[in-house]
């Protein structure tokens, strides 16, 4: 049973009279109010708190009793000998709750539903009469038939001198309607949770009696609530109040005047709010014809003012002018409004969602306008277009014919949204239904650019099938091309094989952003920078979300742009573009895409020297990669990655990475916007298994499927880094022919004087003169590039003081931009020219465990954890392996081990643990990764 809410004062008024009675005093409370406020329930709940307490109650059972049955048991009460022997007599007509033989205190008699005018002359002198005789206290708690505001009349001189009699102690209350908190509780207890603003304004139609507040909440539960994101109870979306909830609402509707009582009914079926634009539409009425009507309805309760326009009150008088109109006529108004939209242009709120209710309240006419509605929408607003499109296909009025469409507005949308796994399992459900051929090749165009993004490799072969098809609508087109030519699967096509660009004029700007991003791909792997950045910067000026309908999106030729900036160090333009390709996915809802856009906010802070900064987005973007299915767009974050770990002496996450960047001429990963992820293979093949291996990968590279000038326009820091490694790999003559590449590159791009530098750098490393190569040092944008020059510089000047500034600062600028492992091997150089400096950090640490290594005891930790001896652990850290030996002892030492066993499983332990917390592969608050400062 509900407790009892909001009655406090009336109970304690009750405890009041019961604590303070005397033997020869009787207490009377009389408890009065409108009908339907818990006069009932109230003496329920005293007379049971009362038993509770240990009282004796005498409760009668039957309300409404004559005066003269009422006068029948106060005078039997008198005449029995005990209360027992009275409630035996009685047993068919009270309830008597015995405290038994020890009880002394007062008896509490509640009669429910009395004619206080027709008791008060012989009630109080008969109450008191029984309380005498019990030798006990006497409490009546009676409450009155009568409902009139003065319940207690004072009509003669007897009643007045009886209600004065000093021997009764007379209290008398009007019980009000509940104040809303006791409402609240009430609510929670029928609801099972709290409610929320919604049901609460609903039940303010009971006007806080307990009689009306009942019917309502069950109306509620009826309906169905769901639990908010606030926790609260509302209606459940689809929930209908039955008539007896509702009904309380309906007297707000009489006296409205016809006109008011249409908009009404109308705005109703569209919805709990609406502007006044789309009632003005709905109405064909002008707005300013419609003001009066809304003072009217304002005035009787029904609307109110809000944010969009005019609302109803509550739930409830929504919910009543809706389900008072049938069905049929609710889906004729939503198809005849959503026309109306339609026609107008409103795109606020659009006719397409107008229809779509309508038809699933089985108007078929709104059915068969839809599909063309969200074709309208699809080209405006993809993302929502494709949520109401898979909303329409469940729907069994959409004819067969008409799917088609729908199909492929929800696969645009998705991949839109840049949701590749969803669109891929989108087109394959479409895929199975039963379509005509060409049907079936609308929608397959779209799947070979879906498996470009996932990073699958069936991209071309798929392309290929569908092109190859003498019937195929798509085999003289571009529509599918760029798929296949995006991997670069036709290698260094000759200018026969080259796409060319039509004029505009005679060019989808679809199939014409697919040419544009080829053409600048070739172009940048022939060496030709201007035209590369050109071609793809004719589109900056639009919006680079665009449905591409399985063609190449303007997207990727601002990504692509944007890493050519990059490699090209033009870092302030890189940022501004990307900041606007951000802005325009966030405008659009394309969240899918941000894989794309952490990674090159990963690659321009790593070459801008910030390695925190790099890796933080690069696992964001790899997170959003994996979240979205978007794979071939972690590729270049898990390339930045790599470069970073290896920079930072971090050689197991850097070979986390590698492995999932795998061969990449194997999957065909050498592309333009993937080019980074050669060069972390190279770097890795280089700090793993030394320079001869990596020139040896760097020619296969160039023999096979990558040209020259693709691979030294990575960076201006790849031509002199080739160089180094080529001479220390004892092969002069790779050396002299990238020496020969660069310096043709940088003659081809005069413009652009970062490709001199990088080229004069390479040409200085084979042989060249030393000044000469200062006077290019101030082109150097980018710290690891200035490194680089300083180190090399470093090592090749004969004058030992020049020789120990140019280290100092190398392995300073290193130091800075986070590549520890860089800064290590210049540390090594000045160490042998007699210069030790310190390069660590005191820091309080506990004597054992793994928070007592310092952090070369990590990073020697872990790369003894990958397998390496102490010679080659000593090798990556430029350190002797003497030092190693004796950093491994103190590790030892330190975790209380006694093996490289019992060390790689601390190592391994460490690492799945936190990344079973976090996909945070990095530490943020020093230069080493969770792997080596806290276990990965």
């Amino acid at each position: 049973m509900t407790r009892l809410y909001g009655r406090n004062k009336e109970l304690g008024l009750l405890e009041t009279l019961l604590a303070r009675g005397r033997e020869e005093q009787t207490g009377l409370m009389i408890v009065a109010g409108d009908q339907g406020l818990g006069k009932t329930r109230f003496l329920e709940s005293a007379t049971q708190h009362s038993a509770e307490s240990g009282r004796e109650v005498i409760r009668l059972k039957a309300s409404g009793l004559s005066v003269i049955s009422l006068r029948c048991l106060i005078d039997d009460l008198l005449d029995a000998p005990t209360l027992e022997r009275f409630a035996d007599r009685w047993s068919d007509w009270v309830d008597f709750c015995h405290a038994g033989d020890s009880a002394k205190g007062p008896v509490l008699l509640a009669l429910d539903d009395v004619d206080w005018s027709g008791s008060t002359r012989w009630a109080v002198p008969a109450v008191r009469s029984v309380g005498r005789r019990l030798g006990r206290p006497l409490v009546v708690l009676m409450s009155c038939t009568d409902d009139s505001r003065d319940s207690f009349p004072i009509d003669d001189d007897s009643q007045a001198q009886q209600l004065a009699d000093s021997t009764v102690t007379v209290v008398r209350c009007r019980l009000l309607p509940l104040p809303r908190e006791a409402i609240e509780h009430i609510a929670t207890e029928a609801l099972g949770m709290r409610p929320g603003r919604e049901i609460m304004d609903i039940c303010h139609h009971a006007g806080g009696v307990p009689a009306r507040l009942m019917p309502l909440l069950d109306g509620v539960v009826e309906a169905g609530v769901i639990q908010g994101a606030d926790g609260a109870a509302r209606l459940a979306p689809k929930g209908v109040l039955p008539p007896q909830a509702w009904s309380l609402a309906l007297a707000r509707f009489t006296g409205l005047s016809s006109g008011t009582r249409q908009m009404v009914d109308v705005g109703s079926v569209l919805g709990r709010s609406s502007s006044l634009r789309t009632l003005s539409v709905a109405l064909g009425r002008t707005e300013l014809n419609l003001l009066p009507s809304i003072r009217e309805a304002q005035d009787a309760g029904v609307l109110v003012e809000d944010d969009s326009g005019v609302s109803f009150t509550d739930a409830l008088v929504w919910h009543a002018a809706r389900e008072n109109m049938p069905v049929p006529v609710r889906g004729a108004i939503l198809r005849e409004v959503g026309r109306r939209l339609l026609v107008t242009g409103e795109t606020e709120p659009a006719g397409d969602e107008y229809l779509l209710r309508a038809a699933r309240l089985g108007d078929r006419p709104a059915a068969a306008d839809l599909p063309d509605a969200l074709m309208r929408r699809a080209r405006t607003d993809p993302v929502t277009a494709a949520e109401l499109a898979a909303q329409a296909l469940r729907l069994p009025l959409v004819a067969k014919e008409a799917q088609l469409g729908l199909w492929q507005i929800r696969v645009d949308g998705l991949i839109f949204s840049g949701r590749v796994v969803d669109a891929m399992e989108c087109l394959a459900d479409a895929l199975e239904q039963p379509l005509k051929p060409e049907a079936v090749d609308a929608l397959r165009i779209r799947l070979p650019l879906l498996q470009v993004f996932s990073g699958g490799g069936e991209a071309a072969a798929e392309v290929r099938r569908l092109l190859e098809r003498s019937d195929s609508p798509h085999g003289s087109g571009w529509g599918i091309l760029p798929a296949d030519r995006l991997f670069h699967r036709t290698g260094d096509a000759g200018p026969e094989q080259r796409p060319e660009l039509e004029p505009a004029s005679r060019t989808h700007p679809d199939d014409l952003t697919g040419r544009r991003l080829l053409g600048s791909s070739q172009a940048w792997r022939d060496g030709r920078v201007q035209r590369s950045l050109d071609l793809l910067g004719e589109d900056t000026g639009a919006s680079v979300m665009r449905t591409c309908n399985g063609q190449i999106p303007p997207f990727l030729t601002r990504v692509t742009r944007i890493q050519y900036l990059v490699s090209l160090r033009q870092f302030a333009d890189a940022e501004t573009e990307l900041g606007a390709v951000v802005a325009d996915i966030e405008e659009h809802g394309s969240h899918g895409w941000r894989a794309a856009t952490e990674s090159l906010r990963a690659l321009l802070a790593l070459e801008q020297g910030d390695t925190e900064t790099a890796v933080e987005a690069a696992t964001s973007g790899i997170d959003l990669a994996e979240r979205y299915g978007a794979g071939m767009l972690s590729l270049l974050a898990h390339a930045v990655s790599t470069i970073a770990s290896l920079r930072r002496m971090q050689l197991l996450s850097a070979r986390r990475h590698t492995e999932i960047l795998g061969d990449p001429l194997s999957v065909d990963r050498s592309g333009g916007v993937t080019q980074p992820a050669l060069w972390a293979v190279l770097m890795m093949t280089e700090a793993n298994d030394g320079p001869r291996a990596a020139t040896a990968l760097a020619e296969r590279l160039l023999s096979e499927r990558v040209t020259r000038c693709a691979l030294l326009l990575f960076a201006p820091y790849a031509a002199p880094w080739l160089v180094r490694t080529a001479l220390a790999a004892e092969r002069p003559e790779f050396a002299a022919r990238t020496v020969a590449a660069a310096r043709s590159l940088a003659e081809e791009n005069r413009n652009w004087p970062v490709l001199a530098a990088a080229a004069d750098h390479a040409r200085w490393l084979l042989g060249g003169d030393a000044d000469a190569l200062q006077l290019t040092a101030g082109l150097h944008r980018d710290p690891w590039a200035r490194a680089q020059m300083e180190e090399d510089l470093g090592g090749a000047t004969e004058d030992r003081n020049a020789a120990l500034r140019h280290l100092q600062r190398a392995a300073q600028t290193y130091a800075r931009a986070g590549a520890s492992r860089d800064a290590a091997r210049v540390r090594q150089s000045l160490r042998s020219q007699g210069v030790r400096r310190r390069h660590w950090k005191n820091a309080n640490r506990p004597d054992t465990g793994w928070a007592a290594l310092t952090d070369t005891e990590r990073a020697v930790a872990h790369l003894v954890a990958a397998g390496m001896t102490n010679r080659q652990t000593a090798q990556q850290m430029f350190l002797s392996p003497h030092t190693v030996n004796f950093h491994l002892r103190n590790i030892y030492r330190k975790l209380e081990i006694a093996s490289r066993v019992n060390l790689a499983t601390i190592v391994t332990t460490r690492r799945e643990g936190v990344q079973g917390l976090s996909r945070t592969y990095w530490s943020s608050d020093q230069q080493l990764p969770l792997d080596a400062a806290s276990g990965e």
